[in-house]
């Protein structure tokens, strides 16, 4: 298991057994009709967080609790919410919160205990956190995303998506980012009024898709690829 870009075997602690994962489930609005059985549900596209529960155990015949404090150091850092299982690499979980639970010790020298990453009920292709050309992304295989666009250039231009535009004014790097609907400098520095038109339209469709850039403009894609 790997967060905070360290696994856990490098702390000296093993995970007791293949966490279960929980089936993501849509949000969904439940609608009750007077004179009708039953209720209506009608369905977001929006998906319920999910809690992965991650059992460990370890051995230390020295100093038990300073390493638990190391333990807990490492999960509660802040320096990448990614949750990557061994089996299953390719992909990871968005944590959203961390939770340890009471440690117990069984014997003086070894205790065991376990941690609730609380996470968006999609799972993340590790590939789609990286830079891509348009051509690369504009086929999505999976479902729905929420990109990152990075555009170079200076001067006023149009980014289509599905024939659906943002005006943008660049002056050297602007960074689009349409999940946390934040527009910035390469710096960090915030420009949400360097931009008009709405985040939604930019997201990347199930199947074919149809990105543009005004010529003269180079555009880069982080196409945050999820399934469920």
């Amino acid at each position: 298991m790997e967060i905070n870009r360290r696994r856990n075997r490098e702390l000296g602690v093993l995970v007791r057994e293949r966490p279960s994962i929980p089936s993501p489930e849509f949000e969904y609005e439940e609608i009750n009709i007077p004179g009708r059985d039953g209720s209506l549900f009608r369905e977001t596209k929006k998906v319920k967080d999910i809690v992965i529960n991650v059992p460990f155990t370890f051995v230390d015949h020295e100093n038990w609790q300073e390493r638990l404090r190391n333990v807990r150091k490492w999960l509660l850092q802040k320096n990448d919410h990614r949750l990557i299982l061994s089996d299953n690499e390719e992909y990871f979980y968005l944590v959203k919160h961390i939770k340890i639970n009471a440690a117990e010790r069984k014997v003086k020298e070894s205790g065991e205990f376990d941690v609730d990453f609380t996470c968006a009920g999609y799972q993340y292709r590790r590939d789609g956190a990286l830079e891509h050309s348009v051509a690369e992304v504009e086929y999505n295989p999976y479902y729905e995303c929420m990109p990152i666009y990075k555009i170079i250039g200076v001067g006023e231009c149009t980014l289509a998506v599905n024939d659906k535009n943002m005006i943008a004014n660049v002056n050297g790097h602007l960074i689009i980012d349409t999940n946390r609907m934040l527009t910035y400098r390469q710096d960090g520095k915030l420009e949400n009024a360097s931009v008009k038109g709405d985040y939604e339209d930019l997201y990347l469709e199930e199947g074919e898709n149809m990105i543009r850039i005004t010529p003269g403009f180079e555009l880069k894609v982080i196409p945050n690829w999820r399934c469920l």
